[in-house]
C-alpha cells in the first residue's frame, strides 16, 4: 500500500502541505469461490469530505505489487495475496480459508501477526524506508472487521503519519525521530478487538521497542533550500505527545543536523497526518567519532615565539579538520592573550573553564624549545600540561619533541620543557640535512598508509632534532619509526615515538624531523598518521557528578575560582552527568536553566554518554532553559548531557589572532541542572 500521484504531476510540496488526514481504505468481499479460492475485491475509498482529507487532483492511496493481507478467524489465519490491480485503488486478492465468522482482515500480512485472546498482535518495524511522496509498502497497518465473508469490509488505518518537510544542503542517508515523552514508536503491538478498533477510541499498546524510529534511504537524498523533501513516518497513535527531536545523518554515519519539533504539544492520532512546517535544517551536526565531539575545533597549532612562524599544517586540510593557530615571531602580548590569559579568556585558548581540552590536539612546530617554554611562563606551560593530563593529545616536530620531553640527557630535568613525555630525548647533531625513515612491521603507522609499499619515507628535512633509544624508552612509550642515516649516531634509533600515561590522558606523538613540510605524498601521509594516532588516543570523557533527586547543581564557577566540578561550560563543549534511576520511579523531570541568551542543549541516554548523535532523548533549540519530562524510565544508570551550542570564531594568520562570535563563552556560560522523580 502506498500513496500514488496522478498523471498531472501535481506539486508534491503543495499536496503534502494541504494533507491533514489519511484516506481510509475499504474493501468489498465478493465471497466468490474459484475452486478452493476465495477472491476478494478490495477498493480504496476516498472519503467524501475532501476538505477534511485535503486530497485533490486524483491523488490516491493504492495497493502495491506484493501486497498481502491476513484473514483471521477465532482459530485460523490465512494469507490472501494481491492477484490483480497493483498501483490502483481497485484490486483483487485471492486465498483460502476454513474458518468461520467473525472475520478480521489485517494489512500487511506477516508471519508474526496473530489474534490472541480477543486482541490482534502485530509488529511495527524499527526502520522504515524512504519513498518520495509516500511511505514504504507494508509499514502502515490497517484492519477490517466482517461478520460474514460476503459483507463489505472497510479497512481502517491503525496508525498516523508524522510528515517532515526538510530543506537544507548536503546529502542525507538516514533520519531518526525520538519521542521525548518516551512513547514507543515501534515494537510489539496489541490491539483490542472490542469494536472500537479503527476509531478514535481504539486501544493500541506498543511494548518491547523504543522511542527512536529510523528512516533510511536506499540512495543518498540531496536536500534543497527551497523545495522540501517530504518524509512520512508511520507512528502509533498517542505518540509524540511530549514532542520529538529529529537527527539527520549522511552516508558515512556523521550527524549533519539536530532539531526539536516546532510544536512539542502535538500528538499523533489514528489516520491523521501531522504536517510539520517547512524547515531548513540547522548546520549543527557532529563527527561520527565520539572522541572528536565536544571541542571548539580539532587542532591548535603553536607557531609562537621562538618557533617557526608557520600558518599551514598539511594534515589539517588533508583530513578536512578545523584548525586555529598562533603564528607570531615577536609579539609576546599576542601570545600571552591567546595562550595564557586575557580579560575575555582567562583560561587561555587551550582550555575550557573547567580545565578540559578545548581542542582535540595541539601541534608544536620546530624552533627553540627552551626559549619557547620560557616565553610561555610557568602558567602557559601549566596550561599545556593540563591540556594533555585531561585528555588532549600532543604532536610535535623537532623542537616540538624536545618541548614535550623531560630533558635532553638521562636524568636531566629542563624546567622550560613540559615533561608530558617523561623521559630523555637525545640530540642528533644533524643540521640542515635530509634523512630517511623506516617503519617497522609492528608500527601502528602502517594502520593508516603503506608509504609507497616499501614502509619507508625518504628525504625528510632534519635540522637538529632528537631521537630516543630502546634502552632509555620510558614504560608506556613505543617507537613508531626509525632513522635511516648510517653515518650518524641516531641511525636505527627512534625517529617517531609515542606515549600515553593512562586512559584519561591524551597521547603524545613526536618526531625529531620535519615531515610537516611535506604538502603531499608520503611525507604528508607520515605526518597525518602521527596526527591520527595521537587523536585516537584522546582521553576518555569525564563525568562531572551524579545528580541527586531534588537537588539543583549550580554550574557557575569561573576558571579563576579553581573549582572545575562546578565550572561554567565553554563553546562547543559537553558536560556529562549521571543519574541512578530507582525501580518504579515515576514522573522524571530534568531541568536545565540559565539566565542568559546563550543556547544550551539537553540530552539523556541509558548506560553511556548522552552525545547529541546517540541520545535516547534530546532537546535542541535556542535558549539556555530546557525541561524534559518523562513518565517513567528503566531503572539503572542514565547519563545527562549538557551541550553549549555557542560558537567562537577565530581569525588567525601570521601576527594575527582575532576572536569574534559568542566570546562570552570563552569564560563559560553558567547554568543550573536538576533532576527529580516520584
Amino acid at each position: 500500500m502506498k500513496i500514488m500521484q496522478s498523471r498531472f504531476c501535481i506539486c508534491l510540496a503543495a499536496y503534502l502541505a494541504a494533507v491533514s488526514c489519511l484516506q481510509q481504505i475499504s474493501a468489498e468481499h465478493t465471497g466468490t469461490q474459484i475452486g478452493d479460492l476465495v477472491s476478494i475485491h478490495a477498493t480504496i475509498e476516498t472519503p467524501a469530505d475532501a476538505s477534511r482529507t485535503g486530497l485533490k487532483d486524483e491523488t490516491h492511496v493504492v495497493w502495491s505489487a506484493g501486497d498481502a493481507v491476513a484473514l483471521f478467524t477465532a482459530v485460523t489465519k490465512d494469507r490472501f495475496e494481491l492477484a490483480s490491480g497493483a498501483n490502483t485503488g481497485s484490486a483483487t486478492f485471492a486465498g483460502t480459508t476454513s474458518g468461520t465468522a467473525p472475520y478480521y482482515a489485517f494489512y500487511p500480512y506477516s508471519d508474526d501477526c496473530s489474534v490472541i485472546g480477543g486482541s490482534l498482535a502485530f509488529k511495527l518495524p524499527s526502520e522504515q524506508k524512504y519513498v518520495a511522496g509516500s511511505f514504504a509498502p507494508g509499514v502502515s497497518p490497517a484492519l477490517a472487521t466482517m461478520a460474514n465473508l460476503t459483507d463489505d469490509a472497510g479497512f481502517r488505518n491503525l496508525c498516523g503519519i508524522l510528515q517532515l518537510n526538510l530543506c537544507g544542503t548536503g546529502k542525507i542517508k538516514r533520519v531518526e525521530i525520538v519521542d521525548l515523552a518516551g512513547n514507543m514508536l515501534w515494537g510489539d503491538c496489541l490491539l483490542s478487538l472490542d469494536g472500537k478498533q479503527g476509531s478514535s477510541e481504539q486501544s493500541l499498546s506498543v511494548t518491547g521497542g523504543s522511542n527512536r524510529l529510523v528512516m533510511v534511504m536506499e540512495k543518498e537524498v540531496t536536500l534543497l533550500r527551497s523545495t522540501p523533501r517530504v518524509l512520512n513516518f508511520i507512528v502509533p497513535p498517542g505518540s509524540l505527545s511530549g514532542g520529538f527531536s529529529v537527527k539527520v545523518f549522511d552516508a558515512a554515519g556523521k550527524a549533519l543536523s539536530f532539531m526539536t519539533a516546532q510544536n512539542p504539544e502535538l500528538a499523533a492520532r489514528r489516520s491523521v497526518i501531522i504536517p510539520m512546517e517547512k524547515t531548513e535544517l540547522p548546520e549543527n551536526g557532529e563527527p561520527k567519532d565520539t572522541l572528536a565531539r565536544g571541542h571548539h575545533s580539532d587542532i591548535f597549532m603553536d607557531a609562537g615565539l621562538y618557533l617557526t612562524t608557520r600558518n599551514i599544517f598539511p594534515p589539517a586540510p588533508f583530513l578536512g579538520w578545523g584548525m586555529d593557530f598562533l603564528a607570531t615571531a615577536e609579539d609576546s602580548l599576542l601570545q600571552w592573550n591567546a595562550m595564557v590569559e586575557s580579560e575575555q579568556d582567562e583560561n587561555g585558548c587551550l582550555l575550557y573553564p573547567d580545565n578540559m581540552p578545548r581542542y582535540r590536539m595541539v601541534y608544536c612546530n620546530g624552533g627553540r624549545a627552551g626559549n619557547h617554554g620560557r616565553s610561555l611562563t610557568s602558567k602557559g606551560r601549566s596550561h599545556y600540561k593540563t591540556f594533555v593530563a585531561n585528555g588532549g593529545s600532543y604532536v610535535g616536530s623537532c623542537a616540538g619533541c624536545f618541548f614535550a620531553c623531560e630533558g635532553n640527557n638521562v636524568g636531566v630535568h629542563n624546567e622550560y620543557y613540559l615533561g608530558i613525555y617523561p623521559g630523555p630525548v637525545f640530540q642528533t647533531g644533524l643540521m640542515d640535512s635530509r634523512v630517511g625513515m623506516t617503519i617497522p612491521e609492528n608500527s601502528v603507522l602502517l594502520d593508516y598508509y603503506d608509504y609507497g609499499g616499501d614502509f619507508r619515507v625518504d628525504s625528510i628535512y632534519q635540522n637538529g632534532g632528537g631521537y630516543v633509544t630502546v634502552e632509555n624508552l620510558v614504560p608506556g612509550a613505543e617507537i613508531l619509526a626509525l632513522y635511516d642515516r648510517p653515518d650518524m649516531p641516531m641511525h636505527g634509533n627512534g625517529s617517531i615515538w609515542a606515549y600515553k600515561a593512562d586512559e584519561k590522558t591524551g597521547r603524545v606523538v613526536t618526531t625529531g624531523s620535519h615531515p610537516e613540510y611535506g604538502g603531499s605524498g608520503e611525507k604528508r601521509e607520515l605526518m597525518t598518521a602521527m596526527v591520527r594516532y595521537a587523536t585516537e588516543g584522546n582521553g576518555v570523557p569525564r563525568v562531572k557528578a551524579e545528580l541527586e533527586n531534588g537537588v539543583s547543581r549550580n554550574m557557575d564557577k569561573c576558571y579563576s575560582d579553581h573549582n572545575p566540578a562546578f565550572a561554567r561550560i565553554g563553546d562547543g563543549q559537553y558536560h556529562h552527568f549521571t543519574i541512578e534511576i530507582p525501580e518504579n520511579a515515576k514522573d522524571i523531570k530534568i531541568e536545565l536553566t540559565g539566565d542568559n541568551d546563550a543556547t544550551l542543549h539537553l540530552s539523556l541516554r541509558r548506560g553511556t554518554f548522552a552525545w547529541l548523535s546517540d541520545a535516547d532523548y534530546l532537546i535542541v533549540r535556542k535558549g539556555s532553559s530546557k525541561t524534559l519530562e518523562i513518565p517513567s524510565l528503566e531503572a539503572g544508570k542514565w547519563y545527562v548531557g549538557v551541550y553549549c551550542a555557542e560558537k567562537v570564531v577565530v581569525a588567525c594568520d601570521k601576527e594575527k589572532f582575532d576572536i569574534s562570535g559568542s566570546v562570552e563563552a570563552l569564560n563559560g556560560i553558567p547554568y543550573t541542572l536538576s533532576v527529580s522523580w516520584k
